[in-house]
């Protein structure tokens, strides 16, 4: 026997039940607005977020100063290298070569003026003694002179005194501008303060200079990176050979729409996240400063908006953000990473125009090369001492 399936159909909703339904919806999207309101009354009207912030910091170049052919590369990217370590070391027999002729220049410049002293020394005796002799002449001259009236003496012997007085003034008059010749190239130095000798040394400080510098060392401690040096290659001053990156002296640029900059002033707290680690990780920066312009600005063709063909588009003003270095030891961060920064504007701010930023203690500086020149000179004077 078959049975007749029941079909039940369910009337429609009464309008009680829509109207309830309704409302139900207009008081969550009332709460949900509301709730939107009071965190931004609260809390989102008092901060700034980008996604267009990144790591950047002191990728320091290191170069070729004096032309060569590399011999050595002793390091490689990522490696870390200490301050003053050996990179690479370019053959030296030209660098040789030219500190040789130098030294030998000095050498001689140094004998060449110890000559001009004795030169001197030997004109000034030939002077004295050359006036000696004339005074004797011009003694001799007055005697006959007053001898003559009475016939003790001849006019020719009178006249043969006159002439001997007239060539050996002559003489005396050269060897006086002889005298001065020589006292022009040692009169008022040293054989070591001697402007000649002087000239040669500074050749050889220059030589012995770019000598030592065939060897190249790390400016400063951090990271190997963009290793173009190979073994062989014909270096020339100025070509990169290597970057050192120091990862414990990184910021953040972040770069904030004009239309959110209102708020911005250096020593705000900054809120930070790095895609690098996550949203596990948070870096508590501040505001150290803001860039003198757009980025704009500061492009290689900068716009030009009065061709007549403009655009408007919200610029961006980078703004320069400090991190912890306990955060970064913590969590080390490279150049070029991105970052999402949230600036709090509830802080109290400094004025724009007296940035945070300031040069670290130290400074940016090296001491590889603090003990080049002592040790040029060094190498001048033991020269200038053995050809003394």
């Amino acid at each position: 026997m078959t049975r007749k399936t029941d079909i039940i159909h369910h009337p429609p909703p009464a309008p009680e039940r829509r109207l309830r339904h309704i409302a139900t919806i207009v008081a969550l999207l009332l709460v949900a607005a509301l709730t939107w309101a009071a965190w931004w009354f609260f809390h989102g009207r008092f901060r700034v977020v980008t996604n267009d912030a990144y790591i950047t910091g002191n990728i320091v170049p290191v170069e070729d100063q004096v032309p060569g052919t590399i011999s050595k590369v002793l390091v490689e990217n990522t490696e870390f290298v200490h301050t003053g370590q050996v990179m690479a070391i370019l053959q030296g027999d030209q660098s040789r070569l030219q500190r040789l002729r130098a030294e030998a220049h000095l050498g001689a410049e140094v004998r060449r003026v110890r000559r001009a002293f004795a030169v001197v020394t030997q004109l000034r005796h030939i002077v004295a003694s050359k006036n000696v002799e004339l005074k004797q002449l011009q003694d001799d001259l007055r005697r006959l002179v007053a001898a003559f009236p009475s016939g003790a003496t001849s006019a020719i012997r009178l006249q043969d005194t006159q002439r001997k007085i007239q060539a050996l003034q002559a003489q005396v008059a050269a060897e006086q501008a002889a005298l001065a010749g020589a006292e022009a190239i040692v009169a008022g130095t040293t054989l070591s303060a001697n402007p000649l000798v002087r000239q040669a040394a500074a050749q050889v400080e220059t030589a012995d200079i770019r000598w030592q510098r065939r060897i190249i060392r790390a400016p400063i401690s951090g990271f190997v990176a963009e290793r173009a040096a190979y073994p062989g290659i014909r270096a020339h001053p100025g070509q990169h050979l290597f970057s050192v990156v120091p990862l414990n002296t990184v910021w953040v640029v972040a770069n904030v729409k004009e239309t959110d900059m209102k708020g911005v002033h250096p020593g705000q707290s900054v809120t930070l996240t790095s895609y690098y680690y996550g949203h596990a990780v948070h870096y508590h920066g501040i505001v150290q400063g803001l860039l003198p312009g757009a980025g704009s600005a500061f492009s290689i063709l900068p716009p030009e908006n009065a061709t007549g063909n403009y655009i408007h588009i919200v610029e961006r003003i980078p703004v320069r953000i400090a991190l912890p270095p306990k955060e970064l030891v913590a969590h080390p961060l490279r150049p070029g990473l991105s970052m999402v920064a949230e600036i709090h504007l509830n802080a109290h701010p400094h004025s724009v125009l007296r940035p945070l930023t300031r040069t670290p203690i130290q400074g940016y500086q090296t001491t590889i090369y603090d003990n080049e020149l002592a040790r040029a000179k060094a190498c001048a004077a033991r020269i200038i001492r053995a050809n003394s």
